[in-house]
């Protein structure tokens, strides 16, 4: 597959998972929002801010409301185009990647990822406020009824796994950016703000499953970190991640040929091996932090191995074991 190919699916993919992220996310912080106290209210800006920190954010948003004073958070996260992670943003940058590779996905993701970009760029997503939670519900019903449709209208093949590679490093990053707000509100110790992180991930239904209604930091902590059963975990996502790299390059389980495979088993063994008290000792902010450095420098190692051309990847110093593997793979692709 051609690396640009193989760029555009992945980061498609990202922008989908992310605009659905943020929708997840802004949707429960504005029902925490909703049941605060009225002088909570009335300072938006403290009750946000913590999302915006948790997200990096911060500096992104004091420029766009230098310039447009009225901009609220909520907007900001949702629809200001300037704002990269914006959900309007990320499904315009999803359009244009898939735009890109038409004849690598189907009609019918094509009709609905147009169809959404229409909307956001229309009045009526404008004036989302006035119905936040039919918005809210599109956007998270757009991005679970895409990954629905790729999965039953394409190939399993090279595509598909970079597709899903995409999907998981994105899921795994926001969960973990989740976890860490309430660590950053004031009163994070009662259980509002770790049911407002369940609502977040959609992780409501799966904690009760697993310990009742009583809401628990360590018990939420635990479940959107080390389950290995909850499709929004970051175990969970890591070793599907660790799965679709392998499949990618052909390279046994257990073993690895480049550096992502390489970063993605030695993060998810620390996970398969942790104990949840670490987290505890670490700090859980810390220990998210970490996490976060992880999914960062394998982003960047997919990049370099599937993306960057030999002499590119010569010219950034790469390991030549990383380069000679590169020029492999690219041999065996073309007999």
């Amino acid at each position: 597959m051609l690396s640009r190919v193989a760029d555009s699916l992945y980061w498609m993919a990202r922008y989908i998972e992310r605009a659905g992220n943020v929708a997840r996310l802004v949707e429960a912080n504005s029902s925490l929002e909703l049941d605060s106290t009225t002088s909570q209210r009335a300072d938006s800006l403290a009750f946000w801010r913590p999302v915006l920190e948790a997200t990096a954010l911060v500096d992104a948003y004091n420029e766009a409301v230098a310039e447009r004073p009225e901009l609220t958070i909520p907007d900001f996260l949702m629809l200001d185009p300037k704002n990269p992670d914006s959900i309007v943003a990320s499904v315009s940058e999803a359009r244009e990647n898939a735009r890109m590779v038409r004849d690598q996905i189907s009609s019918e993701m094509w009709l609905e990822l147009n169809t959404l970009h229409l909307f956001l760029k229309s009045q009526g997503a404008a004036e989302w406020t006035s119905r936040p939670e039919d918005f809210f519900a599109r956007i998270i019903r757009f991005s679970l009824l895409f990954q629905g449709i790729t999965d039953a209208t394409v190939p399993q093949n090279e595509g598909w796994h970079f597709i899903q590679a995409g999907i998981c490093l994105e899921r795994a990053d926001k969960t973990s950016r989740i976890l860490d707000i309430p660590h950053r509100v004031q009163g994070a110790r009662s259980a509002a703000p770790w049911g407002t992180v369940l609502g977040s991930c959609s992780a409501g239904p799966a904690y009760r499953d697993l310990y009742g209604d009583a809401v628990d930091e360590w018990k939420v902590t635990n479940l959107l970190i080390f389950s290995d059963s909850f499709p929004r975990s970051v175990r969970f996502c890591l070793r599907r991640l660790n799965e679709v790299l392998h499949a990618i390059s052909g390279t046994p389980q257990g073993q690895y040929s480049n550096e992502a495979e390489r970063l993605t088993g030695s993060a998810l063994a620390g996970l398969d091996f942790a104990d949840p008290n670490d987290v505890a000792q670490a700090g859980l902010s810390a220990y998210v932090d970490q996490l976060q450095r992880n999914f960062n420098e394998i982003s960047q190692k997919i990049f370099e191995t599937y993306v960057l051309l030999p002499s590119e990847l010569q010219s950034l110093n790469i390991d030549s074991r990383y380069v000679h593997a590169y020029n492999q793979q690219q041999q065996q692709q073309q007999q």
